[in-house]
């Protein structure tokens, strides 16, 4: 997609790869990369790293937890670890990083009431308001989880 394009209206494909907006059918078929050709390429490599060289399943050989909870989902993992020292000092990176967020921050958003935020901002906001008031559990969900955690 290019600036000023139009959302796509799909998100997913059926099973025989058209274009859907089913969450019934996008179960049987494949979620759609964001990002276009790049998005999708970055989606391979990750499914290579994490399904394919861990030796964990991928693609569609991923198990469905929602028809069987209880069967090992044998999903993987890949982590990547940079030396950023051996690209420039923590001032340079720093500043670099500072500058990469400020230009996202400023980028105009699709929904004017949700702005554009980096990867995580938002789960760290959640995490700073919890350590301070706390987690809110439905009791009904609270009592379940006690129960199973008996049960082991």
């Amino acid at each position: 997609m290019k600036r000023g394009d139009a959302i796509p209206d799909t998100w997913a494909t059926d099973r025989q790869g058209r274009p859907t907006t089913d969450p019934r059918a996008a179960v049987e078929g494949f979620l759609m990369p964001f990002g276009g050709y790049k998005g999708y390429g970055l989606a391979v490599m990750v499914d290579l790293f994490a399904g394919v060289l861990s030796g964990a399943e991928y693609l569609t050989r991923v198990g469905n937890w929602i028809d069987a909870p209880q069967r090992a989902q044998k999903i993987g993992h890949f982590f990547i670890v940079v030396d950023t020292a051996r690209i420039g000092d923590a001032q340079w990176l720093a500043a670099r990083m500072a500058d990469f967020a400020r230009i996202v921050h400023e980028t105009p958003a699709a929904v004017p009431a949700r702005p554009v935020v980096l990867p995580g901002e938002i789960e760290m906001g959640h995490l700073e308001r919890q350590r301070k008031a706390g987690i809110d559990v439905d009791p009904a969900l609270l009592a379940r989880l006690e129960a199973l955690a008996r049960a082991e």
